[in-house]
């Protein structure tokens, strides 16, 4: 099983429950029951003309499924049957080192692997992929499953001790020949108990293998849709943190100098947010449990390889990164609106100010039209409105209050500050006293025997 990228959207009429490709028995009630939330049906085809990377076994042909989660990421499943005489321990142990680490180097024919998907995924017109989309490309995780035959599966259980040790094939198979068999070490392999019954079946497997031996082939690939939905989740674990950081490099690298800018980057963060959140619920945390397949076998198969994946710590700490990505949106938020309210404030000043500049400024005018306009004796009509020295007395009339008011007003502005009231000694003497005796009780309980 194969975690390939980028996204892919396949419209939701085209996807099919995965029941279809895996023959799931009894459980296929459960996985179609839970359909929304587990990996969907993209296609499945068999093939004849498949080669392996070097090193590997030759194989005549293989199963090929192709499912997306719905958070629309593509799981490769490769099914694939290794000859009897072929079956010993070493060559499946080199078979499994070399689709881990070459996965890239399989074909089709002539054509790699995921660039034979993608051709089928255009042809039966399965997805909207642009041509500046990137193509399907081979993920960082990958997890294997080992059913093996009759000769093999006798000869395992043969070896099967029950307890902790584990038989030198096992360490071999499920460690991809990567130890020495010899040496006692095993690196962590799981047995979990409940599906290890001594000379009947058993089950061993570490991050990346599981070796599962006596069982019925639906159970089988019940167990393969557990192990998916596990390498579902450490994928998306993987992803989310990568967002996560992108979206605070995108914070910190934002150059924000008006309300625009603010607001724009405000809008992105939380899109992003809105990813991280919708991904950690629906990509981790649905696969966390094992409430999807309610069944005895595959739960306990589900708890031992999550426990072995670490994935209750990964998703603990995937989960406090987006709380800071969170709260870095917060502090974007409260800054925009500090900047909005402060905005809003200066706009109702400068208007407030402007009113008052305009009334200051008419009024004296019409106070003076006012004046030249009555009939009196004090106005004489062969002077001009602007001889100043003969309407001096009422120019200073109309002007004096307003200029004085001004100056009053600027003379107030400076005397205006920010005052905190301060304790008096009084309240503070108290404050002392009452910390003092506080921590002489505590003191003195702490010192009471069996304290």
């Amino acid at each position: 099983m194969y975690h390939l990228t980028p996204q892919v959207h396949v419209p939701d009429d085209r996807l099919r429950p995965l029941s279809e490709a895996l023959g799931l028995g009894r459980f296929t009630a459960h996985v179609e029951a839970a359909g929304l939330l587990l990996p969907r049906l993209v296609l499945h085809e068999r093939v004849r003309e498949i080669t392996l990377p070097p090193n590997a076994a030759r194989v005549d042909g293989a199963d090929i499924t192709l499912a997306v989660t719905p958070r629309q990421d593509p799981l490769l499943f490769v099914d694939v049957e290794v000859p009897d005489e072929a079956g010993d321990s070493d060559t499946i142990a080199e078979t499994l080192y070399a689709t881990w680490q070459d996965r890239s180097a399989i074909r089709v024919g002539e054509v790699p692997l995921t660039a034979w998907l993608d051709e089928r995924l255009r042809a039966y017109g399965l997805t909207d992929r642009t041509a500046d989309r990137p193509p399907l490309a081979f993920g960082r995780n990958v997890h294997q499953s080992v059913f093996p035959g009759a000769a093999l599966a006798g000869r395992l259980l043969a070896a099967h001790v029950p307890g902790d040790a584990v038989g030198q094939d096992v360490v071999t198979i499920v460690l991809r020949g990567t130890l020495d068999s010899g040496t006692g070490a095993t690196l962590g392999i799981r047995r979990p108990e409940t599906l290890n019954n001594a000379g009947q079946t058993m089950v061993a497997h570490g991050r990346g293998v599981s070796l599962i031996v006596g069982y019925a082939p639906p159970v089988e690939n019940a167990f393969g849709l557990a192990a998916a939905g596990i390498l579902t989740a450490v994928a998306a674990v993987h992803r989310i943190r990568r967002q996560a950081f992108a979206a605070l490099e995108l914070d910190r690298a934002a150059a924000v100098k008006t309300t625009d800018d603010a607001r724009a980057l405000v809008a992105q963060l939380s899109h992003r947010l809105n990813d991280l959140q919708l991904d950690l619920s629906f990509s981790v945390e649905v696969y966390a449990d094992t409430i999807l397949v309610p069944e005895l076998l595959v739960e306990s198969f589900h708890a031992s390889l999550r426990d072995v994946s670490s994935l209750a710590d990964a998703l603990a700490n995937t989960s406090r990164i987006v709380e800071r990505v969170n709260a870095v949106l917060a502090t974007r938020r409260v800054g925009l609106e500090t900047a909005a309210q402060q905005y809003a404030e200066d706009r109702d000043r400068v208007l407030a100010a402007v009113i008052a500049a305009g009334s200051l400024l008419a009024l004296p005018p019409a106070l003076l039209l006012a004046y030249f306009g009555v009939n009196s004796s004090d106005v004489d009509p062969s002077r001009s409105i602007l001889d100043f020295q003969h309407y001096g007395v009422a120019y200073a009339i109309a002007w004096s209050p307003f200029l004085l008011l001004i100056l009053v007003g600027l003379l107030a502005r400076r005397r205006i500050s920010l005052r905190l009231p301060a304790p008096d000694a009084a309240t503070s003497e108290r404050r002392t006293r009452r910390f003092r005796r506080s921590l002489r009780s505590w003191l003195g309980r702490s010192r009471r025997p069996g304290r």
